[in-house]
């Protein structure tokens, strides 16, 4: 009986250190993974220390003499990393080529694990392992794949006959594969920042393209201006019949040209306020305005053009004592643009309404119509420099394209925001914000405007 819980107990002692050894070994290498993934993490553009701790952890965990890692270049394999105390037996960073005579070049070529467990007993199979073995008996190499194409190898070795075992040659394949994915990052981040520098250098220049561009306009339109001043006072000096009387088709010709000058000054003003608000040269004077009568006033302007095509501007400003903090001249141009443009582009005999909402500390305006309405696919762009939205199956409407680009500004220097809703063959509304006056917004407002030059 004695003898027999004598056996037990010792058939329960090995199970126990055999459990024992697996969870120190399950340990390790959960130990080693984590160093690594650690090393990774934290350094994804250098690939030196991460080699360098899988090198050592494979030779470590998998209880090797040495670990080398090589890289392949020109069908050479080059040392990148060692650990262990054979290392002297490899000279120089280019070791042995990529060929079947030796056991890191055959892993390489046939994209596989090879375990040779006695280098002396395979002596003639391997003939280039010779220069490379000196006292060494067990090697085991697996070859870094990156999409399935070699780009490396690991080897390690032991100098006496000792095969690998099978989770010893799994771990090596998992620090393999945990190479591969250090390399892959370093690339992968080189090259992310290769190409931030190259954006760089091209949105440098494209930004100096388009300083010189505004330039250019700026400064043409400036030259444009006198002489069309000039031309301007002239005409209006013949209509007035300063130099003699004129014939009917005189004055009908002349006005004509004086509307087309006109059109002409309103051009080049556009440009130029453009330029002004990219350079910030636009400074905002605001104060407090009553709403209502900025609307009055620039429907009043533009009720002879909406005469002319027998269209209804009607305006709705719930509260006519609302005031808002804002630029009386900036928000007249911005009101003129868009009440201006629906009067353009709708039908003869539609609508128009002005209309406005308090929220809050802001008063939305909005500005609808009846028109033909603008696609889906051009809705984010009405807003861009020079687009300017076609009319279905016509050509593209006279002008620079500038009104709304220029309104998106300045109600943005205002601290308000612009959209578009439209419905083809349904209208078009835009709306825009503008502080109410004596608020916390409009008081900021006040201090970023005065920043602008």
């Amino acid at each position: 009986m004695a003898d027999v819980l004598h056996n037990a107990n010792f058939t329960l002692k090995e199970k126990l250190d055999e459990l024992t050894r697996e969870l120190q070994e399950c340990l390790a290498q959960q130990t080693a993974t984590g160093e690594i993934l650690r090393v990774i993490a934290g350094a994804p553009a250098e690939l030196q220390p991460v080699l360098d701790t899988v090198a050592e952890n494979a030779a470590r965990v998998c209880g090797a003499n040495d670990a080398v890692i090589f890289l392949i270049r020109d069908d050479v394999l080059w040392r990148a990393a060692v650990y262990g105390s054979l290392i002297m037996s490899i000279i120089g960073e280019a070791g042995p080529r990529v060929d079947c005579g030796n056991v890191p070049g055959r892993a390489v070529i046939e994209r596989r694990t090879i375990h040779v467990h006695d280098l002396r007993a395979v002596a003639d199979e391997y003939p280039g392992a010779r220069g490379l073995a000196q006292g060494v008996r067990t090697e085991l190499s697996t070859p870094l794949l990156r999409e399935g194409e070699p780009i490396g190898v690991i080897l390690i070795r032991r100098t006496e006959v000792c095969p690998f075992t099978e989770k010893q040659i799994a771990l090596l394949q998992t620090f393999a594969d945990q190479a591969v994915i250090a390399i892959e990052n370093v690339r992968l981040f080189q090259e992310i920042q290769n190409k931030n520098r190259q954006l760089e250098v091209a949105n440098e220049r494209l930004q100096e393209l388009d300083r010189l561009k505004s330039d250019f306009v700026a400064n043409v339109s400036h030259e444009l201006r006198t002489p069309l001043t000039a031309i301007k006072g002239a005409i209006d000096l013949l209509l007035r019949e300063v130099a003699g009387p004129l014939n009917e088709k005189q004055t009908h010709y002349l006005a004509r040209v004086r509307s087309n000058t006109h059109r002409l000054a309103g051009l080049i003003n556009d440009v130029l306020d453009l330029s002004r608000i990219e350079e910030g040269k636009i400074d905002l004077q605001a104060e407090r305005v009553s709403l209502a009568g900025l609307v009055h006033e620039v429907v009043e302007t533009l009720k002879p053009l909406a005469t002319e095509k027998e269209i209804v501007i009607r305006a709705t400003i719930p509260e006519s004592s609302l005031l808002v903090w804002a630029d009386r001249d900036k928000i007249t141009q911005i009101l003129t643009n868009l009440i201006g443009n629906a009067v353009k582009f709708i039908s003869t005999g539609g609508r128009v309404a002005v209309s406005a909402i308090i929220d809050g500390e802001w008063v939305r305006v909005s500005v609808a119509d009846n028109g033909p309405g603008i696609p889906l696919e051009e809705k984010d762009r009405v807003f861009d420099k020079f687009y300017q939205v076609a009319e279905v199956g016509g050509a593209k409407p006279k002008g620079t394209g500038l009104g709304l680009a220029i309104s998106k500004a300045l109600v943005e220097m205002h601290g308000g925001k612009i959209w578009l809703e439209s419905e083809l063959n349904r209208g078009s509304t835009f709306h825009f914000t503008l502080p109410i006056s004596g608020s916390r917004q409009a008081d900021s407002r006040v201090n970023v405007s005065s920043n602008l030059g």
